[in-house]
C-alpha cells in the first residue's frame, strides 16, 4: 500500500514538472514586431552539415518555434557555404508539411504572392486547413546564400497578415525591420 502511494505521488510530481511552461532558449531568431512580437523561442535547434565535398563548405541551420496566445510559428534560417546561392524556395512543400503537422486531409490556398521583405525576395501563401479551424501562412525568403523559411498558424477568427509575420522576423545582424 505504501509503495502504491509513493508511486502515485511520484507520478503526480512528474506530471507537474513536465507540464510547466517551456523556458525561453537562446536563439539568433526572434520577432521584434508583428503578431508574434516578443514571443519566446522554444525548441531551438542548430545544425551544421558538410556539403558533398569539404572544399564547398557547410550548410548551417538554426530553427525555433514561437508561441503567442493561440498563434504558433516555426522559423528556419539556413546558410550555404562557399559561393553557393539558393536557387529556389518551395512554399508548396511547406504547405504540405503544415498539413501533415496538423494531421488534416488538405488545405485551400487563400492568397499567394511574391514580394520583397527587408531586402529579401519572398514568396508566401495563406492557406486554410481543411477539417480544423486554422489558417496558416507559409513563407520563404532568400538572399544570396541565406534562406529563411517557416510558417505561422492561428485560429481562423484571429486574422493576421503573412507579410507582418515575415517583416517581424529579426536575425542577429542579418535581417530586421
Amino acid at each position: 500500500m505504501f509503495n502504491r502511494a509513493i508511486r502515485c505521488a511520484a507520478g503526480a510530481i512528474a506530471a507537474t514538472v513536465l507540464s510547466w511552461p517551456a523556458l525561453a532558449e537562446e536563439s539568433p531568431i526572434s520577432f521584434v514586431s508583428g503578431p508574434l512580437q516578443g514571443a519566446a523561442a522554444e525548441n531551438v535547434k542548430h545544425k551544421e552539415e558538410s556539403l558533398a565535398h569539404s572544399a564547398f563548405g557547410a550548410v548551417k541551420s538554426d530553427s525555433a518555434v514561437f508561441k503567442s496566445g493561440p498563434m504558433l510559428a516555426w522559423v528556419d534560417w539556413s546558410r550555404l557555404g562557399g559561393h553557393y546561392r539558393w536557387r529556389d524556395n518551395d512554399v508548396g512543400s511547406l504547405s504540405n508539411e503544415v498539413k501533415d503537422i496538423f494531421d488534416v486531409t488538405g488545405f485551400t490556398i487563400l492568397e499567394s504572392d511574391g514580394i520583397t521583405v527587408n531586402g529579401y525576395a519572398a514568396q508566401y501563401r495563406k492557406i486554410s486547413l481543411i477539417g480544423i479551424d486554422r489558417r496558416c501562412g507559409v513563407f520563404a525568403m532568400t538572399r544570396t546564400s541565406h534562406l529563411i523559411q517557416g510558417f505561422a498558424c492561428a485560429p481562423a477568427a484571429r486574422a493576421f497578415r503573412v507579410q507582418d509575420v515575415m517583416e517581424g522576423i529579426s536575425i542577429n545582424g542579418v535581417i530586421g525591420p
